[in-house]
């Protein structure tokens, strides 16, 4: 029987009538959660937006749960095509931010008056609209931009092994100022937070503002440093962390939506479990989260997992944990990565709480399917297929000759009224799909994010999963397919070594359908 949920932790208001009614037994959610009048965030960014955090940065890296959430401030300031239109600065407020922009870039690191500018700038960045900090990133990029062109004009001017040292000895010092100026938010309180915001906007403004572009990595690369992951600190979200976090855990959600409190009262139930890494200067905000789900039997669709009506599972007889959610919260985090480390750590935990538990699994997306599919020539599809299932498909009468990726992709989505058919739809979509991320790679990696941070992780490819999620998401992504990682403690590394030798590790169910 569910527990009664502690509205205290909610601080929301509820109905009289709500907060007297007791627990129902099952997963059907007692009515007081169901009235809680508290709002559900309903931006949500894409999954490859999120992805892109866990896989580097830059386009072309947009894998793993990754991306953040949209910013709070909406779509102010937005032309139609998406981009904001910089404030014109009146020459008087752009000298004097040149110089604050100035001092806190040479003055040294103990100078009071140039890190009291820096708190000025920092609260006027943060009270400015999408505009007006796009108006003052494009004067911090001016300033970088100088600097470079400043470097490589001691290239020219200078000749031979001097030119060099000059240019390099200008390059050090730029590179200890762009330090040192980051460094000095850093120290102020808040300053982290800022930062961690301050290069998401700098990654989304990079392409149009190029003088950013050494500003961001040097930022990037003191992230590494100061989010190392034995500087964070793993702690459980349950239903009594209060009603802040809970909203951020369904605003950052990426991977399966949270449609209502009900839904989040499930995830948050007892045969469940939430972890999340918080840094000790963000302790409100969570960086990266997993939902677990104990299950007697390795999952094999999202619905069942899902379901607010499913009965609780003992956990005296718990089997299986599927980790079937992980979400990256800030895209100013990008390219920092501590995703894996997360899932071992929750391992470690799991086992210290259920002794005999062994068996740890994944319920993935595969988001890169759909795309990659519709891609593929008659020729490439054939080949992917192999001969035996294109002599299947050739029977097929619903498919002409030579038929596409992309003819491919629509057919799978469809819903055929013959079982034969329907049989046949399976077996091709899950080759396909073992075929994409068994074999499909990008510079020597897997070509899906997910399986990038899985098999990258020591995982192997368990299972594939027809009709495993058949919101309108899943189809769009992987024709509704998914698949199972799973985690073997003593095979981690093994695993990892197989797929630096260009082989990742497969199930026996996978290693059929190749």
């Amino acid at each position: 029987m569910k527990d009664a949920p502690i509205m205290s932790a909610m601080s929301v208001p509820i109905s009289p009538s709500s907060s007297a009614s007791s627990a129902s037994p099952g997963r059907s959610t007692p009515g007081s959660v169901a009235d809680v009048s508290a709002p559900v965030p309903s931006s949500k960014p894409s999954l490859g937006e999120r992805l892109g955090q866990w896989f580097g940065r830059g386009a072309g890296k947009t894998g793993g749960p990754g991306g953040g959430p949209k910013d709070d401030k909406g779509d102010k300031g937005d032309k139609g095509d998406g981009k904001v239109a910089p404030v014109k600065l009146s020459p008087r407020a752009e000298s004097a931010l040149r110089r604050q922009l100035t001092q806190c870039l040479s003055a040294r690191q103990t100078d009071s008056a140039a890190n009291e500018a820096a708190r000025e700038f920092m609260a006027r960045y943060g009270a400015a609209s999408p505009e007006e900090q796009l108006a003052l990133l494009t004067v911090v990029a001016d300033i970088c931009a100088s600097d470079g062109n400043a470097l490589a004009d001691a290239g020219k001017d200078g000749d031979g092994a001097s030119a060099k040292r000059a240019a390099s000895g200008l390059a050090g010092a730029l590179g200890s100022a762009r330090v040192r100026f980051l460094k000095r938010f850093n120290a102020l309180p808040d300053g982290l937070p800022f930062l961690v915001r301050w290069r998401s906007d700098m990654l989304h403004h990079r392409a149009a503002l190029p003088g950013l572009a050494a500003l961001e990595e040097d930022l990037g690369s003191l992230f590494s440093t100061w989010f190392d992951v034995g500087l964070l600190e793993l702690h459980p979200i349950t239903w009594d962390s209060p009603a802040s976090l809970l909203e951020k855990l369904m605003r950052y959600e990426a991977v399966h939506e949270i449609s209502s409190w009900a839904d989040l009262r499930n995830r948050l139930d007892s045969d469940r479990r939430c972890y999340a890494f918080f840094h000790p200067r963000m302790p409100r905000e969570p960086l990266i989260f997993v939902e677990v789900a104990f299950v007697p039997d390795m999952a094999a669709d999202v619905h069942s997992l899902l379901d607010e009506k499913a009965p609780l599972e003992d956990l005296r007889r718990v089997r299986w944990a599927i980790f079937y959610s992980i979400s990256n919260t800030q895209p100013g985090l990008r390219g920092v990565s501590f995703g894996n480390f997360l899932l071992k750590r929750v391992i470690d935990e799991l086992q210290v709480d259920f002794p005999k538990l062994r068996n740890f699994a994944t319920l993935s997306p595969i988001p890169g399917f759909n795309d990659w599919l519709k891609q593929l020539s008659a020729q490439a599809l054939a080949e992917a297929l192999g001969p035996k299932r294109m002599k299947s498909l050739a029977q097929e009468t619903s498919l002409v000759s030579g038929v596409s990726g992309a003819q491919m992709m629509t057919w799978l989505q469809s819903s055929p009224e013959r079982k034969s058919v329907q049989a046949l739809q399976r077996s091709l979509g899950e080759g396909l799909a073992a075929h994409y991320l068994a074999r499909e790679t990008v510079r020597g990696q897997p070509r899906d994010p997910v399986a990038r941070f899985h098999l990258g992780n020591g995982a192997r490819v368990e299972r594939i999963n027809w009709h495993a999620d058949l919101s309108k998401k899943g189809a769009k992504q992987s024709c509704g397919m998914m698949v199972n990682y799973l985690y073997e403690p003593d095979e981690l590394d093994a695993n990892l070594q197989r797929l630096i030798d260009g082989e990742p590790a497969l199930g026996r169910a996978v290693s059929r359908l190749l």
